[in-house]
């Protein structure tokens, strides 16, 4: 019952907040918790997690057809400089950090509801877009394994 109070609490945040995503996302949670248990247990959140990923792909690969004949062929040297390496390394390092913190994410759930208030927050307040609940808890992972070596 705490589940589904929450969850209506997150819808209406999401209304106030013009948050699509995260309404249509409550809203779809808020359905399935009328489910039986069993039925929910045997969710895999991998599988939203894929197709999540998949749309978030198509966005980001969309510019190659909508600019047509625009796209330049890419050349190697257009890396070879400061703001193409860093654009790599920031990329490289990006993903190894949202692994991390989406085993943080799975491993301890208190980081899930803390990351998502910061999204909601600053999707609310600061004009923000609601992507980075995995890079939230990678960098939230970064700063727990920095601040427990520096207790040490």
């Amino acid at each position: 019952m705490v589940g589904k109070i929450i969850l209506l609490f997150l819808i209406g945040i999401s209304v106030f907040a013009k948050n699509k995503p995260l309404l249509v996302g409550g809203i779809i949670v808020f359905l399935l918790s009328f489910l039986a248990k069993d039925y929910i247990k045997k969710l895999d959140k991998n599988l939203f997690l894929n197709i999540g990923l998949t749309f978030l792909m198509i966005w980001m690969l969309m510019p190659i057809i909508q600019n047509g004949n625009k796209l330049s062929p890419i050349n190697i040297r257009d890396y070879i400089n400061m703001e193409g390496s860093i654009a790599v390394l920031s990329g490289l390092f990006i993903v190894i950090i949202a692994a991390k913190g989406l085993n943080l994410l799975n491993n301890n759930p208190s980081i899930l509801i803390g990351v998502l208030i910061g999204s909601i927050i600053g999707v609310t307040f600061f004009g923000g877009i609601p992507v980075g609940m995995m890079t939230g808890s990678g960098i939230a992972y970064l700063i727990i394994k920095l601040l427990s070596a520096v207790g040490k």
